[in-house]
């Protein structure tokens, strides 16, 4: 089998459908911001706010109940909402559950924000990949879907390792504790500015109801 021309079928669906353009890099680059808050919320629990491996087992299980609760009511909420306004608000949430983070107190803060982060996430997958599902012809599936999480899972260890420099970074200028909130900053900065980007995207990209 040619597969090279195979995946460049993939390549070009993928680069004419401007909606699955816009899902593939929004989901890329929540993906990265995400990461960037989890890997540094590790250190920030156990060095700036105390907390042991148990306490921290518990904050992240506020985002798994969230995550659930978003994969039980992702089909009700696009019903109510429609595809593209559901999409526009729950991408609009992250930026302010990472500033929660950035500001939180304590764990419970941290674990609510963690809750409706992944609520807000799965409501977003639902649609997304649903979306994804129906416009791709089964004949490319496969190779449209590699494509496409190239993109969107691609960026995970980038937002690891963009985390680990701006702690590093940040560390010449700011006390360690300060520094290892930086991420959240810089994630709600680009959650917001990821938000204000593809709003239009995702407004024109479904037909209107």
């Amino acid at each position: 089998r040619n597969w090279r021309g195979e995946l460049r079928e993939g390549f070009v669906f993928l680069r004419d459908a401007p909606l699955l353009r816009t899902l593939a890099w929004t989901t890329g680059f929540w993906n990265l911001f995400h990461q960037m808050v989890m890997i540094a919320l590790v250190l920030h629990v156990q060095e700036t706010l105390g907390l042991g491996a148990q306490a921290y087992g518990l904050v992240l299980a506020g985002g798994a109940v969230g995550g659930v609760l978003g994969s039980l009511l992702g089909e009700r909420v696009a019903g109510l909402l429609g595809p593209a306004r559901t999409m526009q608000w729950m991408l609009a949430a992250s930026p302010l559950c990472f500033l929660v983070v950035a500001v939180a107190p304590g764990p419970w803060t941290i674990a609510v924000a963690l809750g409706v982060l992944d609520l807000t996430g799965l409501i977003w997958n639902v649609v997304s990949v649903s979306t994804r599902q129906r416009m791709i012809p089964d004949a490319l599936m496969g190779r449209v879907n590699s494509l496409y999480r190239l993109l969107a899972w691609g960026m995970m260890p980038v937002g690891l390792i963009l985390s680990g420099l701006l702690v590093s970074g940040s560390e010449l200028l700011l006390s360690r504790g300060a520094a290892l909130t930086v991420p959240f900053w810089a994630a709600a900065i680009g959650g917001l500015l990821l938000t204000l980007v593809a709003w239009r995207g995702l407004a024109q990209g479904f037909p209107a109801p």
